[in-house]
């Protein structure tokens, strides 16, 4: 049996949970051995720089101790550099190598590390078109493979939300981009009194122009973030537009299609590879188109309904945990047979 190595940035990262953990059943039932090695604390540096140079020794001697047995696979998945920003014991793995990227990783430091890594690689997943594009220049063998949605656990509510929600659920690294339309939130919550905005993360947002009685607050965990989403009736992300957001893989709002809620978000990189697909929302070109969309979309019930129902539909077809897991399992076979071309 073959045996697949996976190196993360720490248990709990979301590329981790989403792009490899989901994955080990599947490749498990595939026939592979599968193993996940964490980093000893985070990939990320903690603030301070006598923390950082405690975290910095204390990861590299982790990894140093893991490369036997990395070595010992007959493919390694690694998804960005060990060290945040440096190509460090990477060098040590001989075995084969298959570089998951999905996010703007060669922005930072020049993007030495990343060449590094996509030029070791035996082959390269990117997460979007746009990683494809940028990784192409350094190898042939890439393949596109979104990050996969279980399905089969994010889906809809078999009972109605009790309250009308516009929802946003990510990380509190997120949160400038909700401060960037909260004056266009405002306009519509003020109009629109029945609606109110549900926010899901580590922690509280600060707004500054939102009355406390506008939004609510729940503090995310493992065990309520299906849940939190199926209470929305409709989903947002905004993005500014950048080379780091066109790196972003649109997860956010793959998870609210998944879960038949409508869209309403920046028309920007594979949001909008999406939404040319299909009609699952409503793309925002402009800071005042906002509380435009954001209306139209409270205001029709039908339009939220159809957006809905083809977005999860569109989830199951091309975005869903076994579809994604099918074009992983030729990645890995293709590598594991040591077919380069």
């Amino acid at each position: 049996m073959k045996k697949i190595i996976a190196l993360t940035q720490g248990k709990n990262i979301p590329s981790t949970r989403f792009r490899i953990s989901q994955y080990a059943g599947g490749w498990q039932q595939a026939g592979y051995v599968f193993e996940q090695l964490n980093a000893k604390v985070s990939a990320y540096p903690p603030v301070g720089l006598l923390k950082r140079l405690f975290w910095l020794v204390g990861e590299l001697v982790h990894r140093v101790r893991q490369i036997k047995v990395i070595n010992s696979a007959d493919v390694v998945v690694i998804q960005r550099e060990l060290i945040s920003t440096l190509y460090t014991v990477e060098a040590c793995i001989k075995a084969p190598v298959v570089l998951d990227v999905d996010d703007a990783i060669f922005m930072y430091r020049n993007g030495k590390a990343a060449k590094a890594l996509a030029l070791q690689a035996s082959h390269i997943v990117c997460g979007n078109q746009f990683l494809a594009k940028y990784f192409s220049q350094y190898s042939k063998n890439i393949s596109v493979i979104p990050t996969a949605v279980d399905t089969n656990r994010f889906k809809p509510s078999v009972v109605k939300p009790a309250f009308l929600y516009m929802g946003w659920s990510g990380s509190s690294s997120g949160f400038d981009y909700l401060y960037a339309i909260e004056a266009e939130l405002k306009k519509v919550l003020d109009k629109k009194t029945d609606w109110k905005l549900s926010i899901v993360s580590d922690k509280r947002p600060e707004f500054k122009l939102l009355e406390p009685e506008q939004w609510t607050f729940t503090q995310w965990t493992p065990d309520n973030e299906v849940e939190t989403i199926q209470d929305m009736s409709i989903g947002l992300m905004p993005l500014a537009d950048n080379e780091w957001t066109r790196g972003k893989c649109s997860y956010k709002m793959l998870l609210y299609m998944a879960c038949r809620v409508p869209v309403v978000v920046s028309d920007v990189g594979m949001n909008s590879e999406i939404l040319s697909v299909s009609k699952v929302g409503l793309g925002v070109n402009e800071l005042s188109g906002w509380s435009e969309l954001l209306c139209q979309m409270i205001e029709d019930e039908v339009l939220r309904d159809q957006c809905g129902q083809r977005g999860r539909l569109l989830a199951e077809k091309e975005y869903s945990l076994a579809a994604c897991n099918q074009k992983w399992l030729s990645v890995l076979s293709k590598v594991s047979n040591a077919v380069k071309e």
